[in-house]
C-alpha cells in the first residue's frame, strides 16, 4: 500500500466528520411569532451533536428557561448540530435543528400561540428524569454535614399558570408541608386558590374518565392520606383551575452539592391538565386535540441516588 493511497484514505476518512465547534455560547430570545412579544419562562432542552470519534456521534444536553424578557443563553463544550426543543404555557412546542458554524450564536425562537378553543394542556413525567422541567413539590433540606443535622430549609412549589417549578411561594399555586416527626404530608393551595381531593374508591379512571372540575369545595390545606387518585387546583387567581395526578410514592432525593454539603429533597411529582381556556374552565377531556408539553428526557445524575416511599396515612 503506497503512501498516495494511504493519504487518499486519510483525507476521505476525514471530510466525512462533521466540522465542530468548540466552547459554543448560544443566546437567544423567545418570542411570540404572531406579535414579536418576548415568551417568559420558556423551557428550552437543547442537545448538541458532537462527533465522539470517527463513527459515532455524541450528545451533550442543555436546559435552561427563558427569563422575564424572553431571554436566554446555554453553553456546550464541542458540536456540530444543535436539536432544540422549546415549549411554553399558551404556545405549541416547537422542534428544531441548529448547524454550528461558528461558537457564537446570536438566535431567535419563535413560538405560535395555540388556538384558544384547543387549548387543553397535558403533561406527563418521565420518571426517570429529575430535571428542573418536572413538576415536582417538595422540601430541599441542605446541611453542611450528614442529612440528620439542621440546616436551611426551602419550599418548593408549583406555578400551573406558567407552568413551573417556583421558590416564591406567593407566586405558587400548590405546595407541601411535611411534618418531621408523624411524616404526614400537608398539600397547600393559595389565599384564591385551593384543593379538590378526588379518592380512589370513586368511580372512573381520574386522569381520562373524570373530565369536569367541581364548582366549589376547594380546601385550602389537605392532609395526604394515600387515597387519593388525584385533585383539582383552582389557582392563586382564583379563576384557572388545573388537574393534578400525584405519582403513589413519595420521591426522596439524597446528593451531595458542589460545595460539599449533602441535600436532601422531599416530596411529590406529579402528571397535570391545565385548562387555560376560560369559556370551558372546569372541562378536561383528553384527545388528540390537547396540547402536550414535554417535561425533559435527561436521565438522573451520577451523583443523584433517589428511593421511594409509599403515600400513606402513618
Amino acid at each position: 500500500m503506497n503512501n498516495g493511497f494511504i493519504l487518499a484514505i486519510g483525507f476521505l476518512l476525514a471530510s466525512g466528520c462533521a466540522r465542530e465547534a468548540y466552547n459554543i455560547s448560544w443566546e437567544g430570545v423567545v418570542v411570540d411569532q404572531s406579535n414579536g412579544q418576548p415568551v417568559q419562562n420558556a423551557r428550552i432542552l437543547a442537545t448538541s451533536s458532537y462527533q465522539a470519534n470517527i463513527d459515532e456521534t455524541g450528545n451533550q444536553k442543555n436546559y435552561t428557561i427563558s427569563d422575564e424578557n424572553g431571554k436566554f443563553r446555554i453553553a456546550f463544550r464541542r458540536g456540530f448540530g444543535i436539536t432544540v426543543r422549546t415549549s411554553a404555557s399558551g404556545f405549541l412546542s416547537g422542534l428544531d435543528y441548529k448547524v454550528v458554524k461558528n461558537p457564537d450564536i446570536r438566535d431567535t425562537i419563535f413560538l405560535s400561540p395555540y388556538p384558544f378553543d384547543a387549548s387543553l394542556v397535558v403533561r406527563k413525567i418521565d420518571e426517570t428524569s429529575f430535571a428542573s422541567s418536572v413538576p415536582f413539590i417538595r422540601e430541599k433540606h441542605v446541611t453542611a454535614g450528614d442529612l440528620s443535622g439542621s440546616g436551611k430549609l426551602t419550599k418548593w412549589g408549583f406555578d400551573f399558570l406558567t407552568g413551573i417549578n417556583t421558590l416564591n411561594l406567593d407566586s405558587a399555586d400548590v405546595w407541601i408541608e411535611i411534618n418531621q416527626k408523624t411524616g404526614k404530608i400537608v398539600l397547600n393551595a393559595s389565599g384564591k386558590g385551593g384543593v379538590y381531593p378526588v379518592v380512589k374508591s370513586e368511580p372512573g379512571d381520574f386522569m381520562m374518565n373524570v373530565t369536569k372540575a367541581p364548582e366549589s369545595g376547594y380546601l385550602k390545606s389537605y392532609v395526604l392520606s394515600g387515597e387519593e387518585a388525584g385533585f383539582f387546583v383552582l389557582c392563586r387567581n382564583g379563576v384557572h383551575v388545573a388537574k393534578m395526578i400525584p405519582e403513589d410514592k413519595i420521591c426522596i432525593l439524597s446528593y451531595q452539592d458542589a460545595d460539599g454539603s449533602m441535600v436532601k429533597e422531599k416530596g411529590i411529582r406529579f402528571d397535570y391538565l391545565f385548562q387555560p381556556n376560560l369559556q370551558n374552565r372546569l372541562y378536561f377531556p383528553v384527545s388528540a386535540s390537547a396540547i402536550g408539553v414535554e417535561t425533559s428526557d435527561e436521565t438522573v445524575p451520577e451523583n443523584l441516588k433517589s428511593k421511594s416511599e409509599e403515600i400513606n396515612s402513618n
